[in-house]
């Protein structure tokens, strides 16, 4: 349980929170923890990526977010 919300706490401060610099400043801190974070959640952490893609250039008004389902629900 703990590893989940571990998991989920990365992949939320990484996609949503994060600025670059903060991501920058965390990678020159522990390298080899984020980039493992970052190996072992690509999969979550692009399908994210797609949809905040998505819904930055589509038509919906903004405060619209579209759904998501949760991680894992394939």
């Amino acid at each position: 349980m703990e590893n989940n919300l571990n998991k989920r706490n990365f992949i939320n401060w990484y996609c949503w929170y994060a600025t670059s610099e903060e991501i920058e400043k965390a990678e020159q801190t522990n390298k080899a923890a984020v980039n493992r974070l970052l190996d072992e959640y690509s999969f979550e952490i692009d399908k994210i990526k797609t949809v905040k893609s998505y819904y930055d250039n589509s038509s919906l008004p903004k405060g619209i977010l579209p759904v998501v389902p949760p991680l894992g629900c394939f």
